[in-house]
């Protein structure tokens, strides 16, 4: 048995080092983890954390949670259906508040992936299904994230993947995350048959599935420019993005700097991970955001157009 104890923070500065020390119980028979410090997680913390305990007992292992009675926000991860998702029966004290305007809890990322990139849309931006409302391009953008990454998932990674969301009123962000448990980008390459993926390394991967037109159907016209947008997206509304993938990482900082590197401590994730932090003030102007990152992604003709994902 091997006891994995979760650090007090996993967000930005601590979620790396969590995704690195999940890959590193792959081989064990019982996984014990231990909530009892843990005091703040992101979204992308639960998707990663959840993809991995569904992993870990798909293929036969037994993951005990200890430490909830311990655990600060105990109540916050009810909410989030952590333990739901991970077939962990934990009767609530409390009743549920509406969290429309606030949080998406963990959910499978299964068919229709635009229903459910529409529901998280809907709690995400209340009211933006209206394209006159105030909060319509946040919707939209949020709609367009959701869908373009978890279609990737329900297409690629010949895994289980899962969603979660949040907003945060008082810093005016907002948090989208997915993550599954599949081959990765590098193995969904081989996977294809792409000759060029052979003496690939994962961060390459990650890279290259940022480029447009970089697709595992390459015979279809409109593959490969999902993510490729999702990333312009993300430099246009200086937001901050990253992917994890198997050892690879790719992040995107607010100042629209990418930085491409590997696990810590040579930590490996099974599957893909991918998180997008904006500002909700960021996605005014939905439309006109699209169509910029098409312009800057080589996908529309002008004379500033460029046609390939650059680190």
């Amino acid at each position: 048995m091997s006891e994995m104890l979760l650090p007090a923070q996993i967000n930005a500065n601590g979620l790396l080092p969590f995704i690195a020390q999940l890959g590193s119980l792959e081989s064990e028979d019982e996984i014990e983890l231990d909530f009892t410090a843990l005091r703040r997680v992101t979204p992308a913390g639960l998707a990663g954390l959840g993809a991995a305990v569904h992993r870990w007992k798909r293929n036969g292992r037994t993951v005990p949670f200890r430490g909830l009675g311990q655990c600060e926000i105990t109540g916050y991860l009810q909410r989030m259906d952590l333990f739901r998702v991970c077939g962990v029966d934990l009767p609530e004290d409390s009743r549920r508040h509406d969290a429309k305007g606030r949080f998406v809890s963990l959910r499978l990322v299964d068919h229709p992936v635009e229903q459910m990139g529409h529901e998280m849309a809907a709690c995400l931006a209340p009211g933006g299904e209206d394209w006159e409302h105030p909060m319509s391009s946040l919707y939209e953008m949020a709609w367009y994230v959701l869908t373009e990454a978890g279609n990737n998932i329900r297409q690629h990674s010949a895994g289980t993947g899962f969603a979660a969301a949040q907003v945060n009123r008082q810093e005016g962000l907002v948090r989208l995350a997915l993550a599954d448990n599949g081959m990765g980008i590098l193995g969904s390459f081989r996977n294809a048959g792409l000759p060029w993926s052979a003496g690939m390394d994962d961060a390459s991967a990650i890279v290259r599935a940022l480029e447009p037109r970089v697709s595992c159907k390459p015979n279809d016209p409109n593959e490969g420019v999902g993510l490729t947008l999702v990333s312009e997206l993300a430099r246009l509304t200086k937001g901050w993005l990253l992917i994890v993938s198997g050892s690879g990482i790719l992040q995107i900082s607010a100042g629209g700097a990418v930085k491409v590197s590997t696990l810590p401590n040579s930590g490996y994730y099974h599957g893909t991970l991918f998180t997008l932090t904006l500002a909700q003030e960021s996605a005014r102007g939905f439309s006109e955001l699209l169509h910029d990152a098409k312009i800057q992604a080589g996908l529309l003709r002008t004379e500033h157009a460029r046609g390939k994902f650059t680190p």
